[in-house]
């Protein structure tokens, strides 16, 4: 009789979860759990930091606290956490990590994880969108023509009547108007330019030019 087959389970990666915990904060641990998760079964959870400043992390019963006090301006979180790294390595405890830092120095120890076959996510914490100012926008200056105030002066004192066209000419000389001295060179054709302002009788001797708000006399 041959003997009955055994069958052996896959075993899952067995992944180290390490979190800088001087660079990541407590409430977002969730999502590095769920990300964990989807790689294999965490068996290593490790938290390292000045505890002291992170009372939360200390008090986390789910992570080994590693208290890794601020001394003399340097932070021995970072090197503990590649130690910590390279010995499970080592040992074989973990086939699978995930470096939780927003720091840039831990590139070297990710990179040499991943050279020696292992498989390395490295998270960082949730960057917020910036809002965005609430800005009004300027109004657009609109660009003053003295020479349209001074022709709106005459041409309103005409009132209903309107002002003669061909007399805009020697009105316009009393108060410095150059018409020649304008793109448009006549007064028939500057006062078309502005149809917003100005409404002109068809063309003729007796044409005259009223505001474009005022009523024309019957």
């Amino acid at each position: 009789m041959h003997p009955a087959p055994t069958f052996t389970a896959p075993t899952r990666p067995r992944v180290a979860i390490l979190i800088d915990g001087d660079n990541f904060p407590r409430a977002e641990v969730a999502k590095v759990e769920a990300e964990a998760r989807l790689r294999g079964e965490v068996t290593i959870r490790r938290v390292f930091g000045d505890m002291a400043l992170h009372k939360d992390w200390a008090q986390d019963i789910a992570y080994t606290a590693t208290h890794s006090p601020t001394s003399a301006g340097k932070n021995r979180a970072d090197m503990m956490l590649v130690v910590a790294a390279m010995d499970l390595a080592h040992r074989g405890l973990a086939t699978a990590f995930i470096i939780v830092s927003d720091d840039r120095d831990f590139a070297p120890l990710v990179n040499h994880l991943r050279e020696q076959g292992f498989w390395v996510d490295w998270l960082g914490k949730p960057k917020a969108a910036t809002p965005k100012p609430n800005v009004v926008p300027k109004p657009k200056q609109q660009r003053v023509d003295p020479m349209v105030d001074q022709v709106k002066t005459i041409v309103a004192a005409a009132g209903a009547a309107g002002f003669p066209i061909h007399s805009l000419g020697p009105a316009g000389q009393k108060t410095g108007i150059k018409i020649s001295e304008t793109l448009q060179k006549t007064w028939r054709a500057w006062l078309l330019a502005h149809p917003d302002l100005f409404a002109c009788d068809p063309k003729g001797p007796q044409a005259r030019v009223r505001l474009a708000t005022q009523p024309v006399t019957p």
